[in-house]
């Protein structure tokens, strides 16, 4: 979409507040004392306002719609979410971030790619905190993870009912009790080998399909969709 459209479809109400927003921010507290920075992130709110760019924009599409470089989009993306995303919602957005991880190497590493700097960020400070570390020295929205990192994360994003039922789930799914942070590494072992074994065959599910039953604690469909899984000495960890 062009600005023009952009602009031709604004009512006046919203016009004009746009206007006066960039006005304030510009005459405040003196004329033109507002740093490059603020006024470039200022412009790009404004444009993401009045539908010039989406609400959550692919990088991609931002370079080539801004003609910027792919960093230049990474920090104004993180400026804007950084004014705008509290802890709670990046914990949120970090929790569905990892519901459809890319499996590598049979289940021993886990890959996220994440689009947002600021929710990446907020994932590798949340892995630093439960003593583990990623891997994004290949691209700065790939996050690659080992199986007990995930679980930890995982882990993490529950609550001490939700881990209680998950447990308890896994135990009726057939896997041995012990610590969750081990059981939930286990279940994501056997995750990785099903995919690896079916790898030459028509695959209907993917890692998802297993892990986004344990992040909503969502009992029935853990207890469904692992049973059958486990070795009797499938291996935990932690």
């Amino acid at each position: 979409m062009k600005t023009k459209e952009s602009v031709d479809q604004l009512t006046a109400e919203k016009a004009k507040r746009i206007l006066t927003r960039f006005f304030d921010a510009y005459l405040n507290p003196a004329f033109g004392s507002i740093p490059k920075r603020e006024i470039d992130i200022l412009v790009f709110e404004m444009l993401e306002e009045i539908g010039y760019t989406n609400e959550k924009p692919d990088l991609y599409h931002l370079v080539q719609q801004l003609r910027v470089t792919r960093s230049k989009a990474r920090n104004l993306l993180y400026d804007k979410e950084l004014r705008k995303l509290s802890i709670e919602e990046l914990d949120l957005l970090v929790k569905e971030a990892i519901k459809n991880p890319v499996i590598q190497k049979q289940g021993e590493l886990y890959a996220l790619e994440i689009e947002s700097p600021l929710v990446a960020d907020h994932l590798r400070s949340k892995l630093k905190e439960l003593k583990h570390t990623s891997d994004g020295s290949f691209s700065p929205t790939l996050i690659r993870l080992t199986r007990t990192a995930l679980a930890a994360l995982i882990e993490s994003t529950l609550t001490k009912p939700e881990q209680k039922k998950v447990k308890k789930a896994l135990v009726k799914a057939g896997m041995p009790d012990g610590s969750l942070k081990g059981m939930l590494s286990g279940a994501l072992k056997a995750v990785g080998k099903k995919i690896a074994s079916d790898a030459g065959e028509q695959l209907a599910e993917s890692a998802g399909d297993y892990i986004s039953p344990l992040i909503d604690a969502s009992t029935d469909k853990v207890e469904r969709m692992f049973t059958g899984l486990f070795e009797k000495d499938e291996e935990q960890e932690g």
